[in-house]
């Protein structure tokens, strides 16, 4: 939503600078993208990198033969109105070609792993909760299953500590934005795993 209010800026108009429309030149590709005159042209490259995929750090951006290298100027300022041509070079982002985001991507794998222990755990308690176990087995099973689980928990701890460890450039937006889904998934899955001991230990009162 802070992305769309800044780049959308619906009052321009209000403020009397109005809305238009310029056309960006990637390669073959041509995009149509809507400016404003009191844009600067570090807001353009943010805008840029949303259609092209090419990080805002990487961008080479001309402008009738001029390589437009001050962001902070407005795009009226540079002269860019109306059916403006803009040419934009640049590589786009290449997750092979990006390590951190491959060291995060481990880690999601490293935390489908982990999942599966948890989601192994879970049926087995289910299964004592729901009287599917000899109640003299309960409670050598149940602090069998407390003990992965606590193992589990240390791992996604272990997890987390990794991705926390990992330090992004400036232009590694995508890297930082997977670890950011990435801690979601983990946080989510500590919550379950946290019901589940509270189920264990509750099951353990009544089996010990």
């Amino acid at each position: 939503m802070w992305l769309f209010g800044r780049f959308m800026r619906p009052n321009a108009a209000k403020m009397g600078d109005p809305m238009y429309r310029i056309i960006l030149c990637h390669g073959p590709n041509k995009h149509e993208i809507l400016v404003w005159g009191a844009m600067t042209l570090g807001e353009l490259t943010h805008k840029i990198e949303e259609v092209t995929h090419i990080p805002h750090c990487n961008q080479k951006i001309i402008f009738k033969g001029r390589n437009l290298t001050e962001y902070n100027v407005a795009l009226a300022t540079y002269g860019i109105s109306s059916g403006a041509k803009i040419m934009v070079l640049g590589k786009r982002f290449d997750p092979e070609d990006d390590a951190n985001y491959q060291a995060v991507v481990q880690i999601d794998h490293s935390c489908t792993r982990v999942e599966r222990t948890l989601f192994d755990i879970i049926p087995q308690v289910d299964g004592i909760s729901g009287g599917y176990l000899e109640s003299r087995l309960c409670g050598e099973t149940l602090g069998r299953l407390r003990k992965q689980l606590l193992a589990v928990n240390e791992e996604f701890m272990r997890l987390l500590e990794q991705l926390d460890s990992i330090s992004f450039e400036e232009n590694q937006t995508p890297a930082r934005q997977k670890r950011k889904s990435v801690v979601k998934r983990i946080q989510q899955l500590m919550e379950k795993s946290d019901q589940v001991h509270e189920n264990i230990n509750q099951l353990r009162l009544k089996y010990n």
